[in-house]
């Protein structure tokens, strides 16, 4: 273990009258759960929970009487740490687990429903590598909630090192958009959103106090220490000038996949989402599934028509849920046949296994399958990312750009684009740029898969799955 990590344990060790002065902890633990209440987990069943980072137990409290029926796994670096949040909960409850353990080197043999972990990613060396790690402890569709601080944390106290020139002792923190690069984007969908809390100081002594109490003085490695008149200069200007300062707070959500394999949308019917479906199973030697088909009554159907274009064996077939015969929207079908659809009631669940899933929508992200239901809530549901469908012709920028931002809006990750029809440069060009989104392939005018293009798209998706 380095040096600097040992200072950490130190600090922490030391932080005897944590609680007492912990009250912007404590503030962004009630935010958290908030974040953690809407993630409509059964508590009665019995979810396996992990928690990095526990110091006094502030988060654990919510944790266990939130999920009464879960398995708990509590950590913290700090031995101190875990032996004050032990003396509080062990005896009360027989379902949890206590260890010592560095969040960023987890050493555990089991996966987790959720992680949970409050204002301790910011003292991590490699936050990137930890969540890459960490992640991989999550069970298909189990989610990683955690918050940890922002660039702009603090943003007064530097200020003023910077008027003095003098050497700032506080560590730096991500910007929004470099932790949003840190996701795992292979295995799962994250996002990041901040959120400024302003904490009343009216001197700035007692808030290096405060620090020392919480075990969070610890200082950059390359800062050099102030004199007395230094520090003194410093307070003086914080107490006249502000007399408050800034924790930018980033909550960060991560869900991982449910299964492996994409969800395949369109910017509009017709626009060739069944043979882009038959490619991409076939490439990837995957299952296929359209959970909802309509317009049974015209024609035999995508799952049919998938089938023998990618020549699928049976068992690579999934039947779909809903079959509906008017070639309409899922909404406007089932009601012409008195059939009420639910997206809540539908299993959409994937086994997980190696063998991968292509499963195909029902028109656009906006398509209506009930009142206030859309096939973009379908999608979310299934939890797979999403590849677009899109023409290459005029016309194509305005759908494929409206497509990806509401889809964006439900924080639904987006593998990428494949253009459908006669290649256009210029159209590929301009969805890249405007929709900061990469086109996987263009795709001629073709009647069969041919053994040649096949190969292509192998090589092409490899870089997105």
């Amino acid at each position: 273990m380095n040096y600097n990590k040992q200072k950490i344990i130190h600090s922490f060790n030391q932080a005897d009258s944590y609680e007492q002065s912990a009250k912007i902890q404590k503030t962004v633990v009630k935010r958290l759960v908030s974040y953690i209440k809407e993630l409509n987990f059964d508590p009665s069943q019995p979810l396996l929970i992990l928690e990095i980072g526990c110091g006094t137990g502030l988060l654990t409290q919510y944790l266990l009487e939130l999920f009464p029926k879960a398995k708990f796994v509590i950590t913290d670096i700090s031995p101190k740490m875990v032996e004050r949040t032990k003396a509080k909960f062990e005896k009360k409850y027989s379902n949890v687990q206590f260890k010592i353990m560095d969040g960023e080197a987890l050493q555990l043999d089991q996966s987790f429903d959720l992680i949970c972990s409050s204002l301790a990613f910011q003292w991590f060396e490699d936050l990137k590598g930890a969540l890459q790690r960490i992640t991989d402890f999550l069970n298909p569709n189990g989610v990683l909630l955690c918050s940890t601080l922002a660039q702009e944390s603090f943003e007064e106290w530097r200020a003023i090192y910077d008027h003095y020139d003098y050497s700032c002792p506080l560590q730096s923190y991500p910007k929004l958009d470099k932790l949003e690069s840190y996701w795992p984007t292979l295995t799962g969908g994250g996002y990041w959103e901040t959120e400024s809390i302003i904490d009343s100081i009216p001197d700035g002594l007692e808030f290096i106090k405060e620090l020392r109490c919480i075990g969070a003085h610890t200082s950059l490695a390359s800062h050099h220490s102030l004199s007395a008149g230094q520090l003194r200069k410093v307070i003086i200007k914080f107490n006249s000038d502000y007399g408050y300062t800034t924790y930018q707070v980033a909550f960060g959500y991560f869900k991982r996949f449910s299964a492996k394999g994409f969800f395949v949308t369109g910017t509009d019917t017709d626009v060739g989402k069944s043979f882009v479906s038959a490619c991409l199973t076939k490439v990837l030697n995957a299952k296929y599934w359209k959970p909802i088909q309509t317009g049974l009554n015209c024609d035999q159907g995508d799952t049919k028509t998938v089938q023998q274009l990618a020549m699928l064996s049976d068992q690579q077939v999934i039947t779909p849920l809903i079959e509906l015969q008017e070639p309409f929207s899922p909404e406007e079908a089932a009601e012409r046949e008195n059939i009420i659809l639910d997206i809540e009631q539908l299993d959409l669940s994937l086994s997980f296994h190696d063998q991968p899933y292509i499963v195909e929508g029902a028109g656009g992200a906006l398509v209506p399958i009930a009142e206030y239901q859309f096939m973009i809530q379908l999608m979310k549901k299934i939890n797979l990312p999403v590849i677009i469908v899109a023409r290459t012709e005029l016309g194509t920028l305005n759908h494929t750009l409206l497509t990806l931002e509401v889809i964006r809006k439900y924080h639904i990750p987006i593998a990428g684009v494949i253009l459908n029809g006669k290649p256009n440069p210029a159209n590929k060009e301009a969805i890249e740029r405007h929709g900061k989104i990469k086109v996987i392939t263009e795709i001629p005018h073709m009647e069969k898969l041919s053994l040649e293009f096949i190969s292509q798209l192998s090589q092409e998706i490899a870089l997105f799955y």
